[in-house]
């Protein structure tokens, strides 16, 4: 084994241990600490833990904010769009509407949406 590869200093420096050192990092505040908990379990930043702790390394949350600064905000918009209508179906559904015509208006939404974004 590479005595250079995988050692524990080797990331010392890029690594954000706890939420709250994690929340200065990104916020600039650690009292942000709960919207690390809550982006941890609903979205795709790239933070895991170790045991209860949350980690992160500072190099892949700012290669993660980068390919989110290039993403178009109409594309942004258009996918949040999308995750209403879907929520809008589920509570047709669980409100015993019919099913088969909500899910057919959903599609021809969503076809529109993407077509959208295409442009």
């Amino acid at each position: 084994m590479d005595p250079k590869s995988d050692s524990p200093d080797e990331y010392g420096d890029d690594m954000l241990v706890g939420a709250a050192a994690i929340a200065e990092y990104l916020f600039g505040s650690p009292e942000l600490r709960r919207k690390v908990y809550y982006l941890a379990e609903t979205s795709k930043l790239p933070i895991f833990r170790l045991g209860a702790m949350l980690r992160a390394r500072k190099s892949l949350l700012s290669g993660y904010i980068k390919v989110q600064e290039q993403r178009p905000i109409k594309l942004l918009q258009i996918q949040a769009q999308i995750a209403a209508l879907s929520g809008t179906i589920q509570q047709l559904e669980q409100a015993g509407f019919d099913t088969a015509e909500a899910r057919h208006l959903m599609a021809e939404r969503r076809k529109e949406l993407k077509d959208m974004s295409r442009r």
